[in-house]
């Protein structure tokens, strides 16, 4: 099976929101972070999945996980995960 390719940003979002969710439950963050992968592995596999957001970027497409937005795109072979914020959040200030 692929795997998908992380940016900088993705990953600094990661460790953010887990971090903010083991504030209130700290338990919680495993599971977040097993259904994110899960997510991103099945986008990996399949990079065509989820809306396309062109005014985000060439071929960039977002799929969610909870209240989380997963922006990312085919870069050749692989997926690229570019960010992963909340929902509520404005996406053109980012």
């Amino acid at each position: 099976m692929k795997k998908p390719h992380y940016s900088t940003a993705a990953r600094q979002d990661l460790v953010g929101i887990l971090q903010y969710i083991a504030c209130d439950k700290p338990g919680a963050p495993v599971a977040w972070v097993e259904k994110v992968e899960a997510k991103c592995l099945l986008l990996a596999s399949q990079p065509d999945i989820g809306e396309l957001r062109s005014q985000l970027g060439t071929d960039v497409r977002c799929n969610f996980v909870g209240r989380y937005v997963i922006f990312h795109r085919k870069h050749g072979d692989t997926v690229e995960i570019l960010r992963v914020i909340p929902g509520d959040r404005n996406i053109t200030k980012l």
